[in-house]
């Protein structure tokens, strides 16, 4: 298979050079507001030459919220994370290897088996988003120059518009799921035509049950002939199963945060969980499986010291957030634990039910089957694809495990299927559990759509009228 000439690093480069940054900030002793050393502009002067770009073009308000003591051991796990999973990344492309571009509602343990790199095709412009003043917006504006709506997923857009412009590499192979959207679905095969670049898709199945899971696992079954075929490669049983045991640690320690987040007063911070999203995407590395040990080692030392994450004097308000996370301003979560007191549960995308299990590595063929059922319970995909008594009950349930007292519903913009549910999940966890829900739209990757001052007005209100 003849690999693309053209594979610009630009923007995995500036991930890598954040995390540096990042884990920089954090190591200088004393550090805790970037005040303390005469602001921003100060602190980049003592930074090495190449990380001054990076530095130029990163949200400050994000770095403040990462200096805070409760916040800071987590912080220093998102940016190791980045940095180490980008830089593999862009090893494993010095070696020549092919670019697996995905769907992000997939578990890529078969992906690296089959001797592909798996990176979330909507990652470059969600990471983009999270740690950028300007976020992915150059990528989304790039692509609606091309006659596209600006209805469409800011998450896809973004990195089509990074494609275009050549800032990102070009996928060798693209991998999409059926589920959850017929856009997402329209676009990989617009970038397919575009770039001329083979797709493979993955069907999703519409029942999470014995049937469905059959279906799944041939659907696998069949995504790794046709990566074979494309590669030249045969499926590595035992890089599979090393994948495998990433994974279930990472989903051992995912779902042991999931415990501690029961407890009160509230021990985890809720700015990190775009990150959560991140790194479940990355399953069966041991980035993943770093980060979610490091969160979990972090969360539980402040639960045995009984800490919480809001200041001493403030009333506890446990949110579950109907969708999802703006990952263009994650200084917002930090600001309602400190504004408001409110604590920051559970979204749509990190969010995994107990029974998702673990994968047994025995054989090439269980290690398959338990893929299929992560498959089908990955954030979002669950929910999405099949009938909507799944999201509704996910809900009921997350309000009741959790404890919260409302269900914010920040619907993104892009995901219709959503807004034909929207109401009746409200209603329904408004009877089911008394909880209170507050309904608006916001765009999860552009701050353009609701800016941060105007989700923290609505906020406000909200809060103002309990």
């Amino acid at each position: 298979m003849e690999l693309q000439e053209q594979r610009n690093r630009k923007v995995m480069n500036q991930f890598v050079r954040a995390g540096y940054v990042g884990n920089y900030l954090l190591d200088q002793e004393g550090l805790t507001n970037l005040d303390d050393w005469g602001g921003f502009d100060t602190i980049k002067e003592i930074l090495p030459q190449d990380y001054r770009e990076v530095a130029d073009i990163v949200q400050v308000p994000l770095i403040d919220v990462c200096l805070k003591e409760k916040n800071r051991d987590i912080a220093r796990a998102v940016f190791k994370a980045a940095q180490d999973y980008f830089g593999l990344v862009l090893q494993e492309m010095d070696a020549g290897k092919p670019i697996c571009q995905h769907y992000f509602p997939i578990s890529t343990e078969f992906l690296w088996a089959t001797g592909v790199v798996p990176v979330s095709f909507e990652a470059f412009a969600g990471i983009s988003a999270v740690f950028w003043t300007d976020g992915c917006e150059a990528g989304i504006d790039r692509l609606l120059a091309e006659g596209f709506p600006d209805h469409l997923c800011g998450g896809q857009t973004g990195s089509a518009g990074f494609l275009l412009d050549g800032t990102i590499p070009r996928p060798d192979i693209l991998l999409n799921t059926t589920a959850p959207c017929d856009a997402s679905n329209m676009m990989y095969e617009y970038v397919a035509h575009k770039f001329n670049v083979p797709l493979v898709v993955v069907e999703s199945p519409y029942h999470k049950n014995e049937r469905g899971l059959k279906f799944a696992i041939d659907e696998i079954k069949r995504a790794i002939e046709e990566l074979e075929r494309l590669t030249g490669n045969t499926l590595d049983e035992n890089k599979l199963r090393e994948c495998c045991n990433y994974s279930n640690e990472a989903i051992q320690y995912f779902l042991k945060l999931e415990e501690l987040r029961r407890i009160r007063p509230m021990p985890d911070p809720g700015w990190h969980r775009p990150a959560d999203t991140i790194f479940l995407i990355q399953l069966g590395t041991p980035m993943a499986a770093a980060y979610f040990k490091s969160v979990y080692e972090a969360v539980k030392a402040r639960a045995d010291k009984g800490l919480g994450v809001i200041p001493e004097g403030k009333k506890e308000t446990r949110l579950a957030w109907g969708y999802a996370w703006m990952a263009y301003d994650l200084p917002f979560f930090d600001w309602l634990e400190e504004e408001h007191g409110a604590t920051y549960t559970a979204d749509t995308l990190t969010y995994l039910p107990l029974d998702i299990g673990m994968i047994d590595t025995k054989n090439v063929e269980t290690m398959i089957e338990g893929i299929a059922w992560r498959f089908l319970n990955m954030p979002m995909g669950r929910q999405t694809m099949g009938f909507s008594s799944v999201w509704v009950n996910d809900f009921v349930d997350i309000v009741k495990i959790f404890k919260a007292q409302a269900v914010i519903v920040a619907g993104h913009m892009a995901c219709k299927h959503y807004w034909a549910l929207n109401k009746l999940l409200t209603d329904e966890v408004k009877e089911r559990t008394g909880a209170r829900t507050l309904r608006f739209e916001v765009d999860m990757f552009d701050k353009r759509f609701t800016p941060g001052p105007e989700m923290r007005r609505i906020m406000t209100e909200f809060f103002k009228s309990q």
